[in-house]
C-alpha cells in the first residue's frame, strides 16, 4: 500500500468500523490516518455508511463499476493537474549543490510518488481481479492502460521540466527507491 497506514486499515476493515476505532487500533497520526481513509475511499478500496453521527468504513472486495472507475480517474486527474501547476511554479527542485532536493521539490516528489503508488495499487488490484476472472480481460486491459498513461504522463512532465542530467538522475533514483513498482519507463 502507499502510506504506512494503508495495510493496517485494509486489514482492520473486514467488518464495519468507526473512524475513531480505526485510528485507535492503527495508532499513529490521526490526521494522516483520516487522510489515508479518504484516499482509500476515493479509489474504491473502502465503502462507507452513516451510523447516527459516525461514519463506518468497510473494505470493499467487489469489482469497481465503470462509474466508480471514472470517478476515481477524475480524482487522479485533478491531483495530477495540481502537481502539474506546482511543477510549473517551481523553477528548480535541487539545492545549489546539485545533490539534495529543496523542501518544495521533495514535497512535490513525495506527492507524485504517493499518487503513482496509488495508481499501481489499483493496477495490482485489477490484475488480481483479472486472474480471478471477476473482471473481463478487455475491461481490465483498458483500465490498466489508462492508469499506466496517467503515471507516465506525470513522470515524463517532471523529467522534461528539469532537463539537467544530474537532476533527472536524482529524480529517477528517488522514484526507484520510493515507488511500489520501479519498472516505469523513464
Amino acid at each position: 500500500m502507499t502510506t504506512i497506514y494503508d495495510d493496517k486499515i485494509f486489514k482492520l476493515t473486514s467488518n464495519w468500523r468507526t473512524t475513531n476505532d480505526i485510528v485507535r487500533k492503527v495508532g499513529g497520526d490521526k490526521s494522516a490516518i483520516i487522510n489515508a481513509l479518504k484516499r482509500l475511499l476515493e479509489i474504491g478500496y473502502l465503502g462507507t455508511k452513516p451510523d447516527t453521527n459516525k461514519i463506518l468504513y468497510k473494505r470493499t472486495d467487489a469489482v469497481q463499476n465503470e462509474f466508480d472507475f471514472i470517478q476515481m480517474m477524475s480524482v487522479f486527474e485533478f491531483n495530477q493537474k495540481t502537481e502539474l501547476n506546482i511543477i510549473n511554479q517551481i523553477p528548480t527542485i535541487m539545492m545549489n549543490d546539485g545533490v539534495r532536493f529543496r523542501k518544495k521539490g521533495l514535497d512535490l516528489l513525495d506527492h507524485i510518488q504517493e499518487e503513482v503508488n496509488r495508481a499501481y495499487m489499483v493496477i495490482i488490484r485489477i490484475d488480481d481481479q483479472q486472474k480471478l476472472e471477476t473482471i473481463p480481460f478487455k475491461i481490465a486491459k483498458e483500465r490498466k492502460e489508462k492508469l499506466t498513461k496517467h503515471i507516465e504522463k506525470i513522470l515524463s512532465v517532471i523529467l522534461n521540466k528539469y532537463p539537467e542530467e544530474k537532476t533527472r538522475n536524482s529524480i529517477r533514483e528517488y522514484f526507484k527507491k520510493h515507488t511500489m513498482e520501479s519498472e516505469f519507463k523513464i
